[in-house]
């Protein structure tokens, strides 16, 4: 086959793939005007990084409305007793990580512009939680409950306050890097 033949057919290939919705993500739109914000997804790994005691996890996010006033929460929970259906809290974890060290500071911020982001944060043990000062084990290869909160610019920060608010709670693989 000439290359120029197989170069027409890997193009039409490519092209099969993209109008069938394989092979290639399709980016989200950018949005005009006010949306409700979405979490496309949070990555299946978490990455612990035993080196800096830090952890990674990773989401595409979008969201409208501006950086001013917005919020957001990640958490990586793991112990034996944790899941993602009746014990989802703190209490029940023995290791938990999230974005509480530095809330809403540099990387740990939203970016509102309509516009979906593809990042990673990076998480490290949470200060404020009741047994952080007791030595609690690291982040460590296995499974863990994560929690993706996501508030926007119109969220009034009330507990159970549900507007420009968007989540992804799910049990993740932990690997250890």
């Amino acid at each position: 086959m000439r290359i120029k033949t197989r170069i027409i057919v890997a193009v039409a290939a490519a092209a099969g793939l993209v109008a069938a919705g394989g092979g290639v993500a399709q980016a989200a739109k950018p949005w005009h005007g006010y949306h409700t914000p979405v979490v496309h997804w949070v990555a299946p790994v978490v990455h612990a990084i035993g080196a800096n005691g830090s952890a990674v996890v990773h989401a595409d996010y979008q969201c409208a409305g501006g950086n001013a006033h917005t919020h957001l929460f990640i958490a990586v929970k793991q112990g034996p007793q944790v899941n993602a259906t009746t014990h989802t809290s703190s209490e029940f974890a023995q290791t938990f990580y999230s974005t509480n060290y530095n809330s809403d500071g540099p990387g740990l911020s939203l970016i509102c512009d309509g516009r979906a982001h593809n990042k990673r944060f990076v998480l490290k043990p949470d200060p404020y939680w009741a047994n952080a000062e007791n030595n609690p084990p690291a982040l460590h290869a296995g499974r863990a409950f994560v929690q993706f909160c996501l508030f926007d610019s119109t969220n009034s920060g009330a507990d159970g306050d549900m507007t420009g608010f968007a989540f992804n709670y799910t049990m993740k693989k932990v690997v250890q890097n």
